[in-house]
């Protein structure tokens, strides 16, 4: 039951627009308007995608993720898309206007990283590319303002010294609880988006090291395992509902906090995870009142790989891992796709606080190799057209299912 009663923390902790109400350091920034209408509009996302990993995911394995991260790789990429591409990567992230949006996540950013000086918290993007393919200026541009980007082009020829300066990157910037995002550089590679999180938080009120005592833990499947149990005794936010009992434990100022949802006996953690959504997840954190506890919680450590273009593609964003992918601001006359999606995330909770960190690559391939002419085959069922140039008046227009047909 472990590896999905704790996938709240990086789920939530790093996108929920509460945790901000912090009066006592007037230097702290503020969420503006527009980023609490795309925190909205997206809360949705990051349900999702859990729930699409979770319901993927190996039976009794620990699953963690960081819809932040996701976020922040696939905002970068959708400044490169146009069209039908672009549309569905703004359905899938949940907002219906590119600037809007790239203006909220940097102001979310800004907001996280000046919001506890108790919590050391930082989020960092990069875009590796190919050194002979450039990306469009206007896309750079973009880029870096709005998401604090460093473009850097490499000899991807040279796949093992491309890929260990990515790697060392992502390992540098989450303190190398992440060793490494890429795992090969294919001949047709041409661009890496890449979005770092690092989280080091220290407990409000923390366990006592000396009460930590090894106990029972039982699993789904009804056999147990021994685990080091924390507890304290503290006065801390509690829920009770009919499906659910929760406590939230707040780091540093308060700022921020990790939930911690115990699903009753007769409700199974992975159906709790499938009907969760926004206004479930409101009615817990509302619903909440403070209550002297007796809390027993496991110190654990936990490493969560996957790659997420199954869950994407489910989700609506199809077009943008096609060969007809329309990615035309990115780059000029070279057609490219999304290849895959990666993300790595880790976690550690002890009796100190939660240290936790994660990474999503957005890989970008050419969609034709080489120094022939682009194909194209007209092998199938097709359309056509014939119209004047100056008006662009049809003349005719039509199908042809089978050529050789009279």
């Amino acid at each position: 039951m472990i590896r999905n009663i704790f996938l709240l923390v990086l789920a939530f902790l790093l996108s929920s627009c509460n945790w901000f109400n912090n009066e006592e350091e007037p230097q702290t920034k503020e969420f503006d308007l527009k980023s609490l209408e795309v925190l909205t509009a997206t809360d949705s996302f990051g349900w999702e995608l859990l729930q699409s990993v979770n319901q993927e995911s190996e039976v009794h394995e620990n699953v963690v993720i960081s819809p932040l991260s996701v976020a922040q790789a696939l905002g970068m990429t959708a400044n490169g898309a146009d069209g039908e591409t672009l549309r569905q990567m703004l359905d899938v992230i949940g907002s219906d206007d590119l600037t809007m949006m790239n203006d909220a996540y940097k102001n979310i950013r800004d907001v996280l990283h000046s919001a506890d000086s108790h919590v050391n918290i930082d989020i960092a993007n990069s875009v590796w590319y190919h050194q002979d393919l450039p990306s469009k200026d206007t896309f750079r541009q973009t880029v870096e303002q709005y998401y604090d980007a460093s473009f850097r082009g490499l000899d991807f020829s040279d796949k093992e010294g491309s890929k260990k300066t990515i790697n060392d990157w992502v390992s540098n910037k989450t303190r190398e609880k992440i060793s490494s995002i890429i795992d090969e550089i294919k001949d047709s590679q041409y661009m890496f988006l890449v979005n770092a999180v690092y989280f080091l938080g220290k407990w409000q009120y923390q366990f006592d090291k000396s009460d930590t005592r090894e106990e029972s833990f039982y699993l789904s499947d009804g056999s147990e395992v021994q685990v080091s149990m924390m507890n304290q005794e503290a006065d801390l936010q509690f829920y009770s509902g009919d499906d659910c009992r929760a406590v939230k434990l707040p780091y540093g100022n308060g700022t921020f906090y990790m939930v911690v949802v115990l699903p009753d006996s007769d409700n199974k953690v992975d159906q709790f995870i499938s009907e969760m959504n926004s206004e479930k997840w409101n009615s817990v954190l509302n619903g909440m009142q403070e209550q002297t506890l007796a809390l027993y919680m496991p110190r654990f450590e936990t490493s969560y790989d996957v790659e997420l273009n199954a869950q994407l593609i489910e989700m609506g964003m199809e077009l943008p891992f096609t060969n007809v992918a329309d990615f035309s601001g990115m780059i000029e006359n070279t057609p490219v796709k999304i290849d895959e999606v990666k993300h790595k995330t880790f976690i550690k909770v002890d009796e100190e606080g939660t240290e936790a960190a994660a990474a999503t690559s957005v890989g970008m391939v050419v969609t034709s190799i080489g120094n022939g002419p682009l194909q194209f085959r007209v092998d199938r069922p097709f359309f056509f057209a014939i119209a004047e140039e100056k008006s662009g008046a049809i003349l005719f227009s039509g199908k042809i299912e089978n050529p050789v047909k009279e």
